[in-house]
């Protein structure tokens, strides 16, 4: 059985105890949520900065091993096949 583990923008800590092991029961999934650029007014740094350490994270998490998923509102990227216009979310195994 896979363990879902949902990851906030807030919650880009690599020394919680949930990446101390990577294992292929657990999926992690992030979101790019167009709510988090105008629940209240930001600069565009911070919203491209929010982001970006977003991504950064999935690399990070990537280069233990983690398999999971980034789920932008522009719509969803494959990271590690060619890109087809039918894919739809981008992923970091």
């Amino acid at each position: 059985m896979k363990t879902l583990r949902l990851i906030l923008g807030d919650q880009l800590n690599i020394q919680h105890s949930w990446y101390a092991s990577v294992s292929e029961s657990n999926v992690y999934c992030m979101f790019e949520m167009r709510q988090e650029t105008d629940y209240v007014k930001h600069h565009i740094q911070k919203v491209v900065g929010f982001f970006a350490a977003m991504r950064d994270f999935s690399e990070q998490l990537k280069s233990r091993g983690a398999q999971g998923y980034i789920f932008n509102f522009r719509g969803f990227k494959q990271q590690s096949k060619p890109r087809r216009q039918s894919q739809k979310h981008h992923c970091f195994s």
